[in-house]
């Protein structure tokens, strides 16, 4: 399995980070997030990705976000997701929603696009995906392969940044880490920078 960052929100989703590290393999995991204090927020947004990377990420090849009820609004999460895809050199991507997140952030429907009429099973956004979801996941989530279209309908093998249920995560960990990391060889125009208002480290509050 490839070296693996986990970013996550130390308050909520600390048991689920460590779920995935007693069940998986803990020595293919770079335990270590940047936390407040660690990196001086005076300095260039050049100089801070690449501390980000260099210092705290190191050698992974793959950042895992966990997503909970405040992720999308965590300074150092949205900032190690940058970091990440930073350079030329990006990681792969992927997102793990808690479960029952999850299920809030999907509704379920079917394909009646005329020119598809696959009707095959869809998870369509809800009004709390744009809220719950970090921007540059959201984000990566749209950019597909080239030559792919997200018209009709598109599934998490054509994303540069998959999103997943936690419980099919765990279950399906290596697979899961070991496609985002065959991604990073394929023809993607991926999201680099945070939007305008995702809070920072360089921009805590979005001004």
């Amino acid at each position: 399995m490839h070296k693996t960052f986990i970013s996550y929100h130390h308050a909520n989703e600390q048991e689920l980070k460590d779920d995935i590290i007693t069940r998986g393999s803990g020595e293919n995991f770079v335990d270590k997030s940047v936390k407040d204090g660690d990196i001086d927020t005076n300095l260039p947004e050049e100089t801070i990705m690449r501390k980000i990377r260099k210092d705290f990420l190191g050698d992974s090849t793959v950042v895992v976000v966990l997503i909970g009820e405040e992720t999308a609004n965590r300074p150092f999460v949205n900032s190690e997701i940058q970091a990440a895809l930073w350079g030329e050199n990006p990681t792969g991507l992927f997102g793990v929603v808690r479960d029952e997140l999850y299920d809030r952030l999907y509704s379920s429907s079917t394909c009646t696009d005329p020119e598809c009429g696959c009707g095959i099973s869809l998870r369509t956004k809800t009004y709390e995906y744009t809220e719950k979801v970090p921007y540059l996941v959201r984000e990566n989530n749209l950019r597909l392969e080239d030559g792919k279209s997200t018209s009709p309908h598109y599934d998490n093998s054509d994303a540069y940044c998959a999103i997943y249920k936690y419980s099919y995560f765990i279950d399906n960990m290596e697979k899961c880490i070991d496609e985002s990391f065959d991604k990073r060889e394929k023809n993607f125009d991926i999201k680099k920078r945070n939007g305008s208002g995702v809070k920072t480290i360089t921009n805590p509050w979005g001004f």
